[in-house]
């Protein structure tokens, strides 16, 4: 372990009121050297301006720091990590986790009833500007027209369009239609 970051936090008085710039430094100096330094996937090069919370109880600064993994596969929260790091037993550790919500979370949608329309529209063979009827029978749910992207959350859409399907294959599976591929349905003729 990097004895700069021992020697600097053993000269400080307990607490939290600590130089945030100086200890981040030294801390990810000594990050490698830490064992399970690595839980998690940190890195020293994370740690530079991001840590939360910093308290030093001798031997053990504590601190928290918040992981994007998430967001950047569309979540709207991140996690936050509580580290702590004993500098007598050069030691690292996450002690608990918790998530942080970063964005408003997207509006509540039911999608019972655009299902309800986009069903009644399929087994009465009624033209919708969210379908796309093929001479064999198939009809294809043109999705992306009922549940665009826009500028919601990849995940929150995701989870919209697969509760939509699911209601809608409630609604047209008792009359004997079924997904043939991704969104598009066929009914089944007598006797198959």
């Amino acid at each position: 372990m990097d004895t700069s970051l021992k020697d600097f936090l053993m000269s400080q008085p307990p607490g939290s009121d600590l130089d945030q710039e100086q200890i981040e430094f030294l801390l990810a100096q000594a990050w490698p050297s830490l064992r399970g330094s690595r839980a998690g996937g940190m890195q020293s090069h994370k740690i530079r301006g991001r840590t939360e919370g910093l308290c030093w109880n001798p031997p053990q600064l504590t601190f928290e720091i918040e992981r994007h993994g998430g967001t950047v596969n569309g979540s709207t929260r991140a996690e936050m990590q509580q580290w702590c790091v004993d500098v007598s037993a050069h030691t690292a550790e996450i002690v608990s986790t918790r998530r942080r919500q970063l964005h408003a979370m997207a509006s509540r949608v039911n999608v019972k009833q655009p299902a309800a329309i986009i069903a009644e529209a399929i087994l009465k063979n009624q033209e919708s500007p969210s379908l796309k009827r093929y001479p064999d029978g198939r009809v294809k749910v043109l999705i992306s027209a009922l549940f665009p992207h826009g500028d919601d959350f990849k995940q929150t859409v995701a989870g919209r369009r697969k509760r939509f399907r699911a209601a809608l294959d409630a609604l047209i599976q008792p009359h004997g239609w079924s997904e043939v591929s991704t969104n598009t349905y066929q009914q089944r003729t007598q006797g198959s």
